[in-house]
This record gives C-alpha cells, structure tokens and sequence, in this order.
C-alpha cells in the first residue's frame, strides 16, 4: 500500500478520510436547495424564509469554536460519526414537518450537526501523516468537498421533481447514513497529544490560538476567500440574466466555478513545491478578487465563464492549503478548535458578503458594486501578505541570530 509508511494508514483508509470531505458543503448546499423550497409549498412568505435560511447558518456561526472543542474532545472519528448520524436523524424529522415553522427549530439543529461533521473531517484529515504531506491529503479532501456541492443540489432537484418536496428529503437521509457507515469506517485516532478530559467550551483556546500570528493570517485569507465567493454566487447570475442571458446559460456558469474548484484543488499540493502555501493561496485569491472586478464587463457567452474560472480557481486551490495552514501553525491538540474558528470566519463572511454587498451595488449599480467587493478583497488579501511579510522576516531575523 503506496502510502502506508509515511501516513501510517492503507491507501484503503486514506481515500475514505478524503471521501469523508465529501460531507460538509453538500449538506450546507442541500439545506440551501431544499429547505426554502418545501418551506414556500407550506405557505411561507419570503420574509419567514430568509428567518428559516438564516437559522440554518447561526448555530455553525455561533457554535463552531465550541464544536471544534468537542471534536479535539471525542477524536475527529467520534465526532464525524456524531456529525453526520445527527444529521440523518434531524433530515428524517424533515419528512414529518407539515407547518414551516417547525422548520425553525430544525434548522438550528442541522447547522449544528453538519458543522460537527464538516469540522471533524477537516481535523481527521490534516491528522494524518507529516505535515509535509498535509497538502496532498487536503487537495484531495478538497476534491471531494466541492463535488459533493455540486453534485447534492442535482440529486435533490432530480428527487424534488419525481417524487416532491417532501419525499425529496429522503435524499440526504440516506446521504448522511452512507456518511456515517463511511464514519464508522475510518481507522480511530487522535492527534497526538491530545487531551480526552479537556473542560470548556473551547474559548479561552480559541484566544490563545488568535495570538499565533500565522492563524491571523489564515483567517484573513479565510474571509477573503468566501467573501469573493459568495459575492459572486449571490449576484454574479443575477448580472446575467438582467444582461439578456439564457437562464440555463447563467447556471452553467455558475456551475462552472464548482467544477474548476475541483479540478483545481488537488494540485495544490504541487504548487507548494514552488512557493510557500501562503504566497500560493494569496496569489489564487488576488486572481478569485480579480474575478470580481472584471465580472460586470463580461460580454459574451465565452467572457462569462472568465470569473466563474477565476473565482474556482481561488476556491480550489486555497481550501486545501488553509487547511493546512491553520493546522500547521495550531498545537495538535488544539486542532478542533482551530479548524472551528476558521469555520466561524467562514460564517461570518457567509453573512456579511450578501448583507454588505447588496446595498453598494443598489446605490453605484453592479459595475462599480462588483469593482468595490473585488477591492474589498483585495485590501484584506493586502493585510494577510504584510503578516506574511513580517512573519518571514521575523523568523529570518531569530535563524540569523541562532535562535530556534
């Protein structure tokens, strides 16, 4: 088994850790996809769904730091198997709702389960092997994590249309119990070091991990990079239709951005042999800001697909390398809560982008809109290469005077 020596696991069990990344953003796309649409067939206004859709993503915001302490608590493998047998359960209540408003006490439930799950893959998978492998096995974990994105919402639509809204819920019930078999599947183990009896709820580790100066950068390039991604998923397809392009066309682009980001992620480990992976996610995410900016000039058909390309491209490449990132710089005992605070960043920019982004393109309209995310982007993107900058320089400065 090719991989056995250095990672300690069979080629068997490596692909289901990466499998397992398969989990976490399809569950976010399906709850998108589906939740708003069986809430509306039960007479739910547009107002009482944005309450339903915003539920779903306030406990993962909320709760991610906490959750990343019971992941370092329990072990990745536990706290996966938590994550997605929750999930299972919580979709299968689904199926008997018949008011919507029960689908508010629902919808905080899942955020929470599928947030355990997403944060416990990401932890099991950047446990295994020397960290110098850590960006092979994050690309590929990576590849998994946006086809499972993609390929969620056509399952789903596919149920939706043959069998309705309600039924169509089946889908991720079975959807989480493969993931839970592929759960119970993974070798058990725990970074090592690990402290089984840890207290608390993971804050006063959440604050002492803020102080490690390569976290801060991690979490800027984090932000950065959903910023430009949920900007442009958010208002990108509408430019486009209101631009006189076919629907179809709109979502083949948009869907375009999700393939590039999965055919893009597994090179990742690559593209570390010639830069360090900060400059290399840097980089990909100034090309995903540059995607903003030249949005609103597309033309064409074939113009259209550049900043869905450019934006997949920043997608791919940078998950599995702040994953790797945020590990790298965090003790190893402290992984949960360090891949939980990247997760409530990620939140975080899942809720302002929309929410900020929105008012400036209907006051300077979807040029200057577009142009001002990029640049927002782009200042933040500024921030994390000074650190990165002042952090190379540093550790130059201690090997220069001997240090350690």
């Amino acid at each position: 088994m090719g991989d056995t020596p250095r990672s300690g696991h069979p080629t068997w069990a490596l692909w289901l850790a990466y499998l397992s990344g398969g989990f976490g953003l399809a569950m976010f796309a399906q709850v998108s996809f589906i939740v708003p649409l069986r809430a509306r067939e039960l007479g739910a206004s547009f107002d009482v769904i944005g309450v339903l859709v915003g539920a779903g993503a306030l406990t993962p915001a909320v709760l991610a730091v906490p959750l990343g302490a019971v992941v370092d608590r329990l072990g990745p493998k536990r706290a996966f198997v938590l994550g997605t047998g929750g999930a299972a359960v919580t979709w299968a209540l689904y199926l008997l709702v018949t008011g919507y408003w029960w689908f508010l006490p629902l919808q905080l439930v899942i955020g929470a389960t599928f947030s355990l799950g997403w944060v416990a893959s990401q932890s099991y998978v950047t446990s295994i092997g020397p960290p110098e492998d850590r960006p092979r096995h994050t690309g590929r974990f990576s590849f998994f994590s946006n086809v499972g994105s993609m390929v969620g919402p056509i399952l789903l639509g596919g149920a939706a249309q043959v069998l309705g809204f309600r039924l169509a819920f089946l889908v991720p019930v079975v959807y989480c119990v493969a993931f839970t078999v592929i759960g119970v599947t993974l070798r058990d183990m725990r970074p090592p070091g690990q402290i089984a009896t840890r207290q608390g709820a993971g804050l006063a580790s959440a604050l002492q991990l803020l102080t490690i100066r390569g976290i801060r950068i991690a979490l800027l390039l984090t932000f950065a990079r959903l910023w430009t991604a949920l900007v442009f998923t958010a208002y990108f397809p509408v430019f486009l239709v209101e631009e006189g392009f076919e629907p179809g066309l709109a979502g083949t682009v948009m869907a375009a951005s999700g393939l590039v980001a999965a055919v893009t992620a597994p090179t990742s480990g690559v593209l570390t042999r010639l830069a360090s992976a900060q400059v290399v996610t840097i980089v990909s995410l100034v090309g995903a800001a540059a995607g903003l900016v030249v949005a609103p000039h597309v033309t064409g058909a074939l113009t259209a697909f550049i900043p869905s390309i450019l934006i997949g491209i920043g997608r791919g490449i940078s998950l599995p390398l702040l994953l790797s990132m945020v590990t790298g710089a965090a003790p190893a005992d402290k992984f949960g809560v360090a891949l939980g605070l990247r997760d409530m960043v990620n939140q975080i920019a899942s809720t302002l982008a929309p929410v900020a982004v929105g008012p400036m393109i209907t006051a300077l309209g979807m040029l200057l809109g577009f142009t001002t995310g990029g640049v927002l982007a782009g200042g933040v993107l500024a921030v994390a290469s000074a650190l990165h900058v002042a952090d190379r320089r540093r550790g130059s400065a201690h090997t220069a005077g001997g240090e350690p």
